[in-house]
């Protein structure tokens, strides 16, 4: 055998050999599963708006109240008590608000007050409407009777579930009277950058990675829900959806389904 068929043998044994080794580091546990790994591999994002605007009620997305309703009536939204975030953005005109609601057979109530520095908030709509669902995360749109949110301006909201007459019953508790979750809304104009960047992008993980890098909550959130309501589910869509609402202090929401209005 030549020397340099015996070399070129050589080299090609430490090159499978080095590629081995790579590839071991690659594929080990510790590399794929670590808390790192994990917040590199997510795509969604959401960066809270820079702004220093606070809503002027210091209540966040839940309940003050003990019992069933503690943790299953929350508006997914930022939870301003514990990350002090500004006021979430979005650009319609009409967003969706996405609410963890208990098993009820009732009615509920939104009301939409108009924000100022100078005056008290003023409230501009009000609707009450009856839902039959059992436990899970319902969407609320709002509705074209209700005033389009003007550019710039802050506005605060309140979803109640109304107490009905005969006590409506959640578990071994009853909860007579009406519970309330609040939260805050401020719509932006979409830069023309943005406009263009989404009229480019087909798939749900990458309108949502760009929404949320614009700080635009409620469009990531609809953007993330509507995809999972496809057939087949997407993994990747569900990663980031639970993703998205842990790093939103939203830890008790992920148990819950979607559940349509009935």
């Amino acid at each position: 055998m030549s020397s340099v068929s015996h070399l070129s043998k050589k080299i090609l044994v430490a090159s499978v050999f080095s590629c081995l080794v790579t590839s071991t580091a690659i594929l080990s546990p510790l590399n794929l599963f670590s808390p790192l790994a994990q917040a590199q591999s997510r795509r969604v994002v959401y960066v809270p708006p820079s702004d220093l605007d606070a809503p002027k009620t210091s209540a966040s997305g839940i309940t003050r109240s003990s019992g069933c309703l503690i943790s299953c009536l929350i508006a997914l939204v930022p939870n301003l008590e514990i990350n002090k975030n500004p006021v979430p953005r979005t650009i319609s005109e009409r967003p969706t608000i996405y609410f963890l609601s208990p098993k009820h057979r009732g009615s509920v109530r939104f009301r939409l007050y108009e924000d100022s520095a100078e005056t008290p908030s003023k409230p501009i709509y009000q609707t009450s409407f009856d839902i039959n669902n059992d436990a899970g995360i319902i969407a609320f749109k709002l509705p074209d009777d209700a005033p389009t949110l003007a550019i710039g301006k802050i506005y605060s909201w309140e979803f109640t579930v109304l107490a009905t007459t005969n006590k409506t019953t959640y578990g071994s508790a009853t909860i007579p009277e009406n519970k309330t979750v609040y939260g805050s809304v401020r719509r932006v104009l979409p830069t023309k950058k943005l406009t263009e960047q989404l009229s480019k992008l087909s798939k749900p993980i990458d309108r949502a990675a760009l929404l949320a890098q614009e700080s635009l909550w409620f469009e990531t959130l609809t953007t993330l829900a509507d995809a999972q309501r496809t057939v087949p589910k997407s993994s990747e869509v569900t990663d980031e959806w639970v993703a998205i609402l842990k790093s939103a202090s939203l830890d008790r929401v992920l148990p819950y389904a979607f559940v349509s209005q009935k």
